[in-house]
């Protein structure tokens, strides 16, 4: 006999285990303890995220036999037959496999007219719904619209947009939200507890990042490292078992691309190709370990549940490469993630993209000591075009970083812009790049955002903002008084040995 999956041994069984959703089972609990609930519910959200549990346990609450009832007993016979999938008054639809209109009407239309047999409200899930055929919605949409009032449907979705907007006017909407990294490795370490299962911290972790804020996907890959790995999990065999690029390898290509080292980084794509990963691996693992970079270099990585260890050799490692290359190396891996699946030579892809990570190594410099603290390495941002700062640059730099913050997309357009003068209420600033000033003026929008962000933070609307690009020449001296050679007589005897002309006067 086959063993049960995790993910169905461990599935809720009331609205108290449903994690992270309390804004849904508050509010379906209230209605089924007041008698005020819907004849039709849209659940939206990402996969394994509880959406059909929590269907299944509202068809519970209404049909125990101690209910209609906020919290189900799940002892009774009706509540067990609903668990186990075997009750007849609770029908349970995949939209994928059954989406023609044929289907629609024998199994939903013609049977909902009928009565209960067992239980007090007959309850339709149909999973998946936006996978019904435009005529298969078309059929349901009356019954939808006025049901016997023996009847309830729970529709549930990952894709919400597909769904015709008549029905979604006839439902209830409750949009089901990811699980946060801490709920999930939360869940993991109790499934782990139950089953006697030893695994590093750090490797479950591993696996709350790769479900991507799905308990089902949680358990699912935990099930598959408990299968593939003898004895303690760790984050080793995990990073093997998923086909994923270590921490260690990650932060070695980052290393060689914050020096500017080449051979070290091409040497690194190709260890990690010859230990059979793909090329998009090896970019979803970059994504992965710079996600969790960025994290502590802002500040963020409390809620990522690692431990203390791992959450300052993050914060040093972040340091060293520096927000702006985090934000940088960020794009144009994930921009190359995106490409990849579509290019012909996937390996060569990936070797042009980690180049890229190098064309502008970080230069490393010492700061000052701070009253006889040791001088610590730190990465320089791109300097200024001009070497003696204007007054308003701090306004302007203050500007830049509140970019970064918040508009991240429009930040490396100003990368490295200086203030260039003032006149009146207009502020230059000036650019050190022809293409980034280029770009900046063909963005009308973009523009206007920065303008906002400046006047924010000079604290009035009155500011008006003038991109130029900087002079590549020398600044003009005043011409001297002094005659030259061929001024005057001289001038006039020069023209005429030449041209074989007189000047007129």
């Amino acid at each position: 006999m086959a063993q049960l999956a995790l993910y169905r041994k461990y599935r809720s069984q009331t609205f108290e285990d449903l994690i992270g959703q309390e804004h849904i089972t508050k509010t379906l609990q209230a209605a089924v303890a007041s008698g005020r609930f819907a004849h039709a519910y849209l659940f939206t959200g990402p996969r394994g995220t509880g959406k059909t549990s929590a269907a299944r346990i509202l068809a519970k609450a209404l049909n125990c036999e101690q209910g209609p009832i906020a919290t189900p007993c799940n002892v009774c016979a009706i509540c067990k037959a609903i668990t186990n999938s075997s009750h007849p008054d609770v029908l349970e639809l995949d939209a994928a496999s059954e989406a023609g209109v044929e289907d629609v009407r024998n199994n939903i239309i013609e049977r909902a007219r009928y009565t209960p047999m067992e239980a007090r409200m007959k309850v339709y899930i149909i999973d998946e719904v936006h996978d019904l055929s435009a005529k298969a919605f078309d059929a349901l949409l009356k019954t939808i619209e006025e049901p016997p009032a023996h009847v309830v449907f729970v529709l549930a979705t990952t894709e919400f947009w597909k769904v015709p907007v008549t029905i979604r006017s006839r439902c209830q909407r409750f949009e089901f939200y990811r699980g946060t990294m801490r709920d999930i490795v939360n869940r993991l370490e109790q499934v782990c507890k139950s089953e006697g299962i030893e695994a590093e911290p750090a490797a479950l972790n591993a696996i709350a990042r790769m479900s991507d804020g799905g308990f089902r996907d949680a358990l699912t890959l935990l099930e598959q490292a408990v299968v593939s790995w003898e004895g303690k999990i760790s984050l080793d065999g995990v990073t093997r078992q998923l086909g994923l690029l270590s921490e260690a390898h990650s932060n070695r290509i980052l290393e060689a691309a914050l020096a500017g080292d080449v051979r070290s980084v091409l040497m690194s794509a190709d260890e990690a190709i010859r230990e059979g990963k793909e090329p998009r691996q090896i970019l979803e693992g970059l994504l992965h370990r710079l996600s969790a970079l960025t994290y502590a270099a802002f500040g963020a990585d409390a809620m990522l549940s690692a431990e203390p260890e791992q959450r300052a050799a993050d914060h040093a490692f972040a340091a060293r490469i520096g927000k702006e290359n985090l934000l940088r190396f960020r794009s144009i891996t994930a921009d190359a993630y995106k490409e990849v699946r579509d290019v012909g030579l996937p390996r060569l892809w990936l070797e042009l993209t980690l180049l890229k990570l190098i064309q502008e190594p970080a230069v490393p410099i010492i700061e000052k000591p701070v009253n006889g603290a040791p001088a610590q390495a730190a990465v320089a941002s791109p300097k200024p075009v001009s070497t003696n700062a204007h007054p308003m640059q701090e306004k302007w730099d203050a500007t830049i970083a509140d970019i970064q913050a918040h508009v991240a997309k429009v930040w490396p357009l100003i990368r490295g812009t200086s203030v260039a003068g003032v006149e009146g209420n207009t502020v230059r600033i000036q650019f050190p790049r022809g293409f980034q000033h280029d770009r900046l003026m063909g963005k009308d929008e973009v523009r206007r955002r920065i303008l906002e962000r400046f006047q924010k933070v000079m604290g009035g609307d009155q500011w008006r903002l003038e991109f130029i690009l900087a002079s590549e020449q020398p600044e003009e001296t005043a011409p001297e008084a002094v005659e030259s050679p061929l001024q005057g007589e001289p001038l006039a005897n020069a023209v005429q040995d030449l041209f074989g002309v007189q000047p007129e006067n």
